[in-house]
């Protein structure tokens, strides 16, 4: 190697030890050599600063293989056109991350931080109504896309239900009946088909500028399909419909039935998710105002990524008037969310190839 290009993959390496998790080679082999992601192009092998990594042709495919010592630098991971290792590439832009709990003493999910900032939007008048994911009267569980105008309607609809949600249909029927400034909420890909109607110049939200929506995500690993997931509930002898609450905190799918907690891993639940789950790689909605979970928090305290200057404007507002505690979090903290986006971002690496 020329002296020049020694001295930019010294450089290179530098960058990577400061502001990327360094992978070694067995990790790329294991997501995406084997799995069938590789795409033969071969900056693996071209940039291992080291020569480890050759790549021979196996029944005339390209393979790349280590045949040498890893010094787990990160290089080929990161290089990788099939791995996410930048931290906009896994959760998004960001301005702040918070940890929010909610001062009220009501029903909520985690600490609370979407009641508090959605109640405080329409207090002050700065949405007419917000959609978020009720549950239906006559389904116990089954979700229904539901509009509340009043903070005394948001403290109904608290808890999380793990099923799709139709909240962009109800949300359209608010703009239908004349209404501007609506609130919604949910998971990435409800918080996508928004930005895509935003952004689309066919679409009605981008041609009529009175319409306008705050978009709250929330941390999504992935949902369930309704049906399986009341077998699953059967086969484990409980009745969903005397469930009191569901939740997903530190791998563990979580029930509440009787005031006890019954769990299990989230992955013995795989066969039940929703199939178009297969293809979200996104955890927190990077395309929100604000993006909501626990993950990175403590029981009972909502991780807040805050993504623009009005989602800034709001959580600052509920701070202010005293309606939450909050506190920003730290790189470690920050580090939870991270890992589990990247795991989210690799599941489609378990896509069975087509051959």
């Amino acid at each position: 190697m020329t002296r020049d290009h020694i001295t930019a993959v010294e450089k290179s390496q530098a960058w990577l030890k400061e502001n990327t998790k360094r992978y070694a080679f067995k990790k790329l082999e294991r997501e995406v050599v084997i799995t069938g992601a590789c795409v033969e192009c071969g900056s693996c092998v071209a940039g291992c600063p080291v020569e480890a990594i050759t790549g021979e042709r196996i029944e005339n495919k390209y393979v790349p293989v280590l045949t040498g010592k890893c010094i787990a630098c990160g290089t080929c991971y990161a290089m990788c056109p099939r791995t996410s290792v930048l931290q906009d590439d896994i959760i998004g832009e960001f301005s702040s991350v918070w940890r929010v709990k909610t001062l009220g003493d009501h029903n909520h999910q985690d600490g609370g931080a979407v009641t508090s900032v959605l109640g405080y939007l329409l207090d002050k008048k700065e949405i007419e109504a917000a959609v978020v994911a009720g549950k239906s009267k006559e389904l116990p569980w089954m979700p229904v896309a539901k509009r509340v105008t009043t903070k005394e309607d948001i403290l109904d609809s608290g808890g999380t239900i793990y099923t799709h949600s139709q909240v962009i249909e109800e949300m359209h029927n608010c703009f239908k009946e004349n209404l501007s400034s609506i609130g919604v909420v949910g998971t990435a890909c409800n918080i996508d088909a928004i930005q895509r109607m935003q952004e689309h110049q066919g679409s009605y939200l981008n041609i009529d500028s009175k319409t306008d929506v705050f978009k709250i995500s929330l941390f999504c690993m992935e949902s369930f399909d309704y049906d399986g997931l009341v077998g699953f509930l059967k086969g484990e002898g409980l009745d969903i419909g005397e469930v009191e609450r569901f939740a997903i905190t530190k791998g563990n799918f979580i029930v509440t039935v009787g005031g006890e907690d019954k769990s299990w891993p989230v992955k013995d639940l795989d066969a039940i998710a929703a199939s178009s789950c297969s293809y979200c790689t996104d955890l927190t909605g990077m395309n929100s105002d604000l993006s909501c979970g626990n993950i990175g928090s403590d029981d009972g305290w909502t991780t807040v990524l805050v993504r623009s200057k009005r989602g800034d404007k709001a959580l600052k507002a509920v701070i202010k008037e005293g309606l939450v505690e909050a506190e920003e979090i730290d790189e470690k903290d920050l580090q939870a969310v991270i890992n589990t986006a990247r795991l989210k971002k690799n599941k489609r690496f378990k896509l069975k190839p087509p051959h």
